[in-house]
């Protein structure tokens, strides 16, 4: 059970999101594609004009930072408006802000998507080696990537609680929705749920998150609570 006096305040400036209170009817969890450290995460949010972030943050060792309140939004969607109206939604031009105002986003650190280097050790885009027991080998694949950072017990023991937390809160259904590692018209429609980066946005831009068996797990646990 997620004890909400541990959560690590850490927040943005006012302007880099937007404090205003709507509904709330998913979550969506990223990772950062990035090291360990929420706090680098976040500092390099208040660096960029725009108000782009997400509420919360869970570092390499499993601690939640959060940057404001799950009430208020920020951009952590980026869906193309081209990509909406191929979709078939007549609001195509404001579909993405209106999901924005809808959902809590959660970013998990991690490297994600990894290649190997010169030496046959797996690396990030940053050239960062991964230890062996850090990485997820997909042989067939996701999302143009063989292998990604895994995601932590710690981390995901965290994620769970937040998860639980949030989805009590806000309403929204723990139901496993299997179609959220890929673009999902469920999930860009609004559904009420639980969803990935993935389900918003294409494979050439977006891994965030593979479906590591540990996160299926937790997502199914969640689901089998219901």
């Amino acid at each position: 059970m997620l004890d909400i006096k541990k959560i690590i305040q850490y927040p943005l400036p006012e302007d880099q999101y937007h404090k205003a209170v709507f509904p709330k009817s998913q979550v969506v969890i990223h990772h950062t594609a990035s090291g360990p450290s929420a706090e680098g995460v976040i500092n390099y949010w208040k660096s960029d004009p725009l108000a782009v972030a997400t509420a919360f943050t869970i570092d390499g060792d499993g601690d939640i930072y959060q940057s404001f309140s799950s009430t208020y939004y920020a951009a952590h969607l980026g869906i193309p408006a081209k990509k909406i109206q191929a979709l078939g939604f007549a609001d195509f031009a404001t579909r993405c802000d209106t999901l924005h105002k809808a959902s809590v986003g959660i970013e998990i650190c991690n490297w994600g998507g990894l290649t190997k280097d010169a030496k046959g050790r797996w690396a990030s885009y940053a050239g960062v080696v991964v230890p062996a027991d850090q990485v997820q080998l997909y042989p067939d694949g996701f999302r143009g990537y063989k292998a990604f950072q895994k995601y932590t017990p710690n981390q995901l023991t965290a994620l769970k609680d937040l998860l639980v937390y949030l989805c009590a809160k806000f309403n929204i259904s723990t139901k496993y929705n299997a179609d959220m590692f890929d673009i999902s018209k469920a999930a860009i429609g609004g559904q009420n749920g639980i969803w990935t980066h993935c389900s918003y946005r294409s494979a050439s831009d977006k891994q965030d998150c593979h479906p590591q068996p540990e996160l299926l797990a937790l997502l199914a646990s969640l689901s089998n609570s219901n």
